[in-house]
């Protein structure tokens, strides 16, 4: 959108994602599968006037961040950055996955430390939120000769940071989406006076690529499941060496979220998978056999139910997920990363005949509640009561839905 100043707004959201299948078998060369989830991030970036150098305005309350950047000078020498070694040519933002990261990111914390003395004293979330922005800002527009100007950056999370609902790759994705999209305005400006369009598939591959960069900022090792379930939305497969696989199914399953209010640490709870497994390697290597072939089957019951069938059809897919959504619980609460409280949500659910499992490492976190389309309201609404009453937070929502998409 283009205002009488002649400067442009854009707005972007991106969804969060849950790991429907695969928990902790991934690790051992099996399966997973992620899925978006309801809950959504979203940016705005405004050019706004100012006199003087152009500065950035920054505004994220989700991680308590307000920050003013001068783009100076200074910050100008982090344009053009590096190439990978052995890499020819120029850099372009076409291009991420051939930047040299690790010598951009340190141009870009050089910056920050001179910018800010204080930079090592802050959170570590509002750290990584500055050194994400001027990476991806940088690098973006450091291979075009588009006018700089000043900008207010403003963002909002309907996720809780840090609970495994991919916020971080959420935020990355609004970011980069927001960014390529200003940059694609101001280089063709007859387009600001046209409907605005989607996200082409070229555009997307652009958008998880950047964003996959700045998980490796936030993570350091990410698998990258997070950043392509939040661009393309659905489902994501995903094989550990392999590229994650992303299955373009039309899905809207109705879930509850159950947040347990137990912290658990990820490390944690691999560590005690891993010396399970050493004392007892071949009972341990079944389960997650059987965890690999309950990801397979979930997802041939997925595509079935985004084929849009009859009625009665549909219930006896859904009553088969719940199945598997069962089995796979049973299965990860048999390698002991389960919870009291996560197993209190669940007889919740089983006193309604309802499935529910944990997501992620386990150990407390979340856990998912189906809620098939016979479902009657009543048993949602009594399920729910009963669930705050006993001090969980529960969100009604769906998965499977859209990835990135610009906003009006």
């Amino acid at each position: 959108m283009l205002n009488g100043d002649n400067c442009y707004t854009v707005s972007v959201s991106a969804p969060g994602k849950v790991i429907l299948h695969g928990e902790h078998s991934v690790v051992y060369g099996k399966t997973a599968i992620a899925v978006s989830l309801g809950l959504r991030s979203s940016i705005v970036i405004k050019e706004v006037k100012t006199a003087g150098e152009p500065v950035v305005y920054i505004h994220l309350p989700c991680v308590g961040l307000q920050e003013t950047i001068p783009l100076n000078p200074t910050v100008k020498a982090l344009f053009n950055p590096p190439l990978c070694a052995g890499v020819t040519g120029k850099f372009t933002w076409k291009i991420p996955g051939k930047l040299d990261h690790d010598c951009h990111l340190r141009k870009v914390n050089e910056f920050l430390h001179m910018m800010k003395p204080n930079f090592d004293e802050l959170p570590s979330n509002q750290k990584n939120s500055l050194r994400s922005f001027l990476y991806m800002y940088s690098g973006i527009f450091g291979s075009t000769n588009v006018q700089i100007k000043s900008m207010d950056i403003s963002m909002g999370s309907e996720l809780t940071i840090g609970a495994g609902t991919g916020s971080s790759a959420s935020f990355a994705v609004c970011l980069a989406g927001a960014l390529l999209r200003l940059l694609s305005l101001k280089a063709h400006p007859a387009a600001a006076f046209e409907p605005p369009q989607g996200f082409e598939p070229h555009e997307r591959e652009a958008i998880s690529a950047w964003a996959y960069n700045c998980e490796r900022i936030m993570h350091g090792a990410p698998s990258g499941i997070d950043n392509e379930t939040c661009t393309f939305g659905s489902v994501v497969s995903f094989k550990k060496g392999s590229k994650p696989r992303h299955l373009d199914l039309r899905l809207n399953l109705r879930v509850l979220l159950v947040d347990s209010r137990v912290s658990r640490e990820t490390h944690a709870l691999v560590v005690k998978v891993a010396g399970l497994r050493q004392r007892n390697m071949a009972a341990v290597d079944h389960i997650m056999d059987a965890l690999d072939d309950v990801a397979h089957t979930a997802t041939q019951i997925l595509e079935k139910l985004s084929g849009g069938k009859c009625p009665a059809d549909t219930d006896a897919d859904y009553q088969h997920l719940a199945e598997l959504w069962d089995m796979n619980h049973c299965l990860l609460a048999s390698l002991g990363v389960s919870h009291p409280a996560l197993e209190t949500i669940r007889g919740f659910a089983r006193a309604r005949s309802l499935a529910c499992k944990l997501t992620g490492a386990g150990g407390g976190g979340y856990a998912m509640i189906l809620i098939p389309p016979s479902t009657p309201r009543t048993a949602v609404d009594s399920l729910t009561g009963q669930l705050l009453e006993n001090g969980f937070r529960v969100t009604e929502t769906c998965v499977g839905g859209p990835g990135v998409e610009l906003e009006m």
